[in-house]
């Protein structure tokens, strides 16, 4: 069967290599060590992150490359924007077919002890990048949540209830609330929401990796 160039083909296929990038994500993160001296600082934490996915890659199961802060163009050429880590495949030859993870701090204490949840940033400059199609890769993208106290399930309390406020403008399929992941139900780590935007159901996987107190 010919693939090569094939849009249709590749989108299907990298859904199916979803599971393995969930799978590596977490699995990474157990040996990783954020940057959080002398500065905590995102983007840091996410370049180092995106080199050390890489070398956990295994070139027999992980048919994909990833990428920090790739450039996004629409047809004019346009930035449309630059996704925190992509994942790709090396054959595909359509440049729109990929898996985009934002990346959001959770759960943060700053510098004078006040604490924040940060689920109304991780929302509206998260989430809302997929239901407005900013990115898309097709009908999957993924959120990696920092979250800097490591308390999860306080993260998954905060994000829910920032849902219920903004429910209309998400679209979501369903109850409004983070539901369990359909690819790692087992996993308290993993979550996801289903929403009905312009070109059919959109599904956001939320990864969340705790910085403090990991197992």
């Amino acid at each position: 069967m010919a693939t090569e160039g094939n849009a249709g083909f590749w989108r299907s296929d990298i859904k199916e290599q979803i599971p393995v990038i969930l799978n590596l994500i977490i699995e990474s993160w157990r040996t990783f060590t954020p940057p959080i001296k002398p500065k905590l600082y995102e983007p840091r934490i996410n370049r180092k992150f995106c080199s050390h996915l890489r070398s956990h890659k295994n070139r027999f199961t992980h048919l994909f490359k990833i990428w920090s802060h790739q450039e996004l163009l629409s047809d004019e050429g346009e930035l449309i924007g630059e996704p925190d880590i992509l994942f790709s495949f090396d054959n595909s030859k359509d440049e729109d077919v990929y898996f985009a993870c934002e990346c959001k701090f959770l759960n943060k204490t700053d510098k004078n002890g006040r604490w924040f949840s940060l689920a109304g940033e991780y929302i509206d400059e998260g989430v809302m990048r997929y239901i407005n199609e900013k990115y898309s890769g097709g009908s999957n993208g993924g959120i990696l949540g920092y979250v800097m106290d490591g308390d999860t399930n306080k993260a998954v309390k905060c994000i829910n209830e920032a849902i219920e406020k903004r429910k209309q403008n998400l679209a979501i399929e369903g109850e409004a609330e983070l539901k369990k992941s359909s690819i790692r139900p087992e996993c308290q780590q993993t979550r996801e929401t289903k929403h009905l935007i312009r070109n059919g159901c959109f599904v956001v996987h939320h990864i969340f990796l705790p910085v403090m107190n990991r197992n």
